[in-house]
């Protein structure tokens, strides 16, 4: 009996040498603590290699109160806590020594229901408190790179309709807000266009990245030019696509600027000559048509006839002449409103005519623009014409002008049956036109003009709803 009884304490004691061993070794720190007599804590066990790098081994600290040992801690934050883990809580936090983080578990150790001491465990996590930290700024850097580009950026799931995510210049674009947008999806924004079927549908395309242009519908019903730049991806374990949109009408206005203005050197450049030849015969031609309308006087109607036909043909020719090299003219500043005044008393015979009224609107103080005067009022005159013969059965014509930051924009505005959407980019080309008597130089002219002016002329049209004419002249 009394073999048995030392072969069990030895292997008792076997067993807790083991544990104390496996214990000094844990990288933690492993400790417990009770209620002294006196009420407070003390330490009975402290092992682990934290506690041989603090110096907290359970041979060095004995049975020191916890007070003692918590010294260099936050004691009137951490007391409480040891005080809830041994009314029977388990307790988790975290608190810092130097520039080094700790993570602290206190656990109650019971017997018959009574709390009899807290094993606790003190574990450094300052490493990945740092990666924690680096992640979040990173993570802060690349939402702040998205949420801040002045590009659209998308997320969406290839097989799921609406977006995931769209940053808020992307809103912007299409004129919704960021939830307005998540909620429709991309073919809700896209507007077909006049090229192949596998462009209008390339956005479904998730076989490649790919870049391709597509026109965009906004809230308001206008469009915007854009180009997408789009990869496949995996977000959250499902196939998707992410995007980057640019906004490209500015270039593509540019563009088009560009082609009309390489056009109009080539028209000019051959409009020239052929004005100078014509010239010359018609003159001649107009003369002795005279000559005949005052000798024979039986046939009116034809000497009539022959006579606008002549003049037409001048008019046409005079409109080339302002196409070919441009000559010598000189800016100065002038007021809009006296020109528009001058151009809107032209065109009153004109309005009556076609029973329009054309009502003005004014901003107050409105700044100068250089121009050259003849120039800007021909301009002026192309447009209110063309405003007031879009409407046949008569109506309203708005002649409005306006101060829009350093830009005066002067806007003719009818209710006229409109241009077709298709036909509105031709607007300024040689020869097109949308009347019937029409030659499209007009509106060429008047297209070369205000480009020479540092301006633009935009148009905005809906067939059966009218057009809206915009000249925007920059202020010096």
């Amino acid at each position: 009996m009394q073999a048995q009884e030392r072969d069990g304490k030895q292997a008792i004691d076997l067993y807790r040498d083991e544990l104390r061993r496996t214990i000094q070794n844990v990288h933690n720190l492993i400790f417990k603590y009770k209620r002294g007599e006196d009420g407070s804590f003390i330490f009975t066990l402290s092992e682990g290699k934290l506690a041989r790098d603090f110096g907290l081994t359970t041979e060095s600290i004995g049975q020191k109160k916890l007070q003692e040992i918590l010294l260099t801690c936050n004691e009137e934050k951490i007391l409480p806590l040891y005080e809830r883990a041994y009314a029977g809580q388990i307790v988790e936090y975290e608190a810092s020594i130097g520039d080094r983080i700790f993570t602290t578990t206190l656990a109650p150790i019971t017997d018959s229901g009574d709390v009899v001491e807290v094993v606790g465990s003190l574990t450094e996590i300052t490493e990945r408190k740092q990666m924690e930290r680096e992640l979040k700024e990173t993570e802060e850097l690349y939402r702040s790179l998205v949420e801040d580009t002045l590009v659209g950026v998308y997320i969406a799931y290839v097989n799921e309709p609406g977006f995931v995510y769209v940053n808020p210049y992307m809103a912007d674009m299409f004129g919704y807000t960021q939830e307005e947008l998540m909620k429709l999806g991309m073919d809700e924004v896209i507007l077909p266009v006049e090229t192949a079927d596998e462009t209008t549908n390339s956005h479904k395309d998730t076989s490649h990245s790919m870049r391709y242009p597509f026109r965009g519908l906004r809230k308001d019903g206008s469009t915007v030019e854009l180009e997408v730049l789009q990869k496949t991806t995996v977000y959250k374990g499902l196939p998707a696509v992410i995007g980057i949109l640019l906004d490209v009408t500015e270039r593509k206005q540019a563009e088009e600027m560009l082609r009309k203005s390489e056009m109009l050197s080539i028209i000019g450049q051959l409009a020239a000559g052929v004005a100078h030849e014509i010239r010359n015969p018609l003159t001649s031609l107009k003369g002795f048509l005279h000559l005949l309308q005052s000798r024979y006087e039986d046939k009116p109607k034809y000497y009539d006839i022959m006579l606008s036909e002549l003049n037409r043909i001048e008019h046409i020719v005079s409109e080339f002449l302002v196409l070919a090299k441009p000559h010598n003219v000189v800016f100065n500043l002038h007021d809009i409103r006296p020109m528009l005044e001058q151009i809107i008393l032209l065109a009153e015979t004109h309005a009556i005519m076609h029973d329009v009224q054309i009502v003005t609107k004014y901003d107050a103080d409105l700044p100068p623009v250089r121009c050259e005067e003849n120039q800007l009022k021909q301009v002026f005159l192309n447009l209110l014409k063309n405003a007031i013969e879009a409407m046949p059965d008569g109506g309203e014509v708005h002649v409005e002008v306006e101060r829009e930051d350093n830009v005066v924009v002067v806007r003719f505005r009818d209710h006229g049956c409109g241009i077709p959407e298709d036909r509105l980019p031709k607007l300024g080309e040689p020869f097109f036109t949308t009347k019937e008597k029409g030659t499209g130089l007009g509106l060429m002219v008047s297209y070369k003009i205000i480009n020479s002016l540092g301006g633009k002329i935009t148009v905005k049209s809906k067939e059966r709803e009218g057009s809206t004419f915009e000249v925007r002249l920059p202020v010096v």
